[in-house]
């Protein structure tokens, strides 16, 4: 059984990875058909129903923004340094032509709360549910951002945290 972990315990080691390649987030289809997309804008707060809340910005132009659409969940899973290579993959390529899971050797593991997977690899995994997802036009990015063609702005969603866990037992 995966332990599970103090969400504010464990958020500055995703803060860390952030600044250093960025964390790993997981959303589905409905099919079930799992994907990864790598981001290095996260926040982290605790706001909603007395649950923390986990906040992402994916563009709209991402195949994991379609996902997200489908299926109102992710995964926030924080890497080691020692997969940094598959962090990298999963930002450098599109899940419309790459099974990310098994081109990088990524471990998915079912998570407890939300149908995405957890990555067995990563020692922190945020299960999330979104509550709001705020589409373009909108004033939450900069400037530089929202002067971007609307296809190319980030739709940002919010979503309560389920629970947290490790990636492996």
């Amino acid at each position: 059984m995966r332990r599970q972990l103090d969400p504010c315990q464990v958020a500055n080691l995703a803060y860390e990875r952030l600044n250093d390649g960025g964390v790993l987030v997981s959303c589905m289809e409905r099919s079930g058909r799992a994907n990864l997309i790598t981001v290095s804008w996260w926040l982290f707060g605790w706001f909603y129903h007395s649950r923390p809340i986990s906040v992402i910005a994916i563009r709209r132009d991402r195949f994991s923004h379609g996902l997200l659409e489908e299926v109102p969940e992710f995964v926030v899973s924080v890497p080691t340094a020692e997969i940094r290579a598959a962090v990298d993959f999963c930002g450098s390529r599109s899940g419309r032509d790459h099974d990310k899971f098994a081109e990088t050797g990524l471990t998915a593991v079912p998570s407890y709360h939300v149908a995405p997977p957890s990555v067995a690899q990563c020692p922190v995994n945020y299960e999330c549910r979104v509550y709001e997802g705020v589409h373009p036009p909108h004033g939450l990015l900069t400037p530089e951002h929202r002067a971007l063609p609307r296809d190319r702005q980030h739709t940002i969603y919010f979503a309560e945290v389920l629970g947290v866990y490790s990636g492996a037992e």
